[in-house]
């Protein structure tokens, strides 16, 4: 079955994506990623198959896709700002408090003028202050 990291809050930009420019970001959202070896990974490749950051529905920021197994939350994050946010001109910038309930662990993801960060926290406390998502009730 695997583990997924839920992200509870979305990251602002600094104004509204352009269309083309949230499409773009939801054809990568809904694309394979992987080298020419059939490999993603480090190195500048994506961290990971999926990216599941996507464009808000008003395009004022980014956010969990909601779709089960996101791992590597920072990593894309991070590699979405490189290869595509800063270049086209956008600043993101908010929090995302987060948590992984098979491993215990929890914490807040922070984007500051395109500079992420992550700060580990106590699963109960982000879950008591920010609430939960049940990924499978959908």
């Amino acid at each position: 079955m695997g583990f997924s990291t839920i992200y509870l809050r979305p990251f602002a930009f600094d104004r509204k994506l352009e269309n083309e420019h949230a499409n773009e970001l939801f054809e990568f959202n809904d694309t394979e990623h992987q080298d020419e070896n059939g490999e993603p990974g480090g190195d500048g490749k994506p961290p990971t198959y999926y990216c599941q950051w996507v464009p808000t529905e008003d395009r004022s920021g980014l956010e969990w896709d909601k779709n089960e197994k996101f791992i590597f939350g920072e990593e894309w994050l991070e590699y979405l700002i490189k290869k595509y946010l800063s270049p086209w001109g956008y600043t993101l910038n908010g929090e995302s408090p987060w948590y992984i309930d098979d491993f215990e662990q929890a914490g807040i993801l922070r984007v500051v003028d395109n500079v992420v960060s992550n700060e580990p926290h106590d699963i109960n406390a982000i879950k008591d202050e920010y609430g939960e998502y049940d990924l499978y009730s959908l």
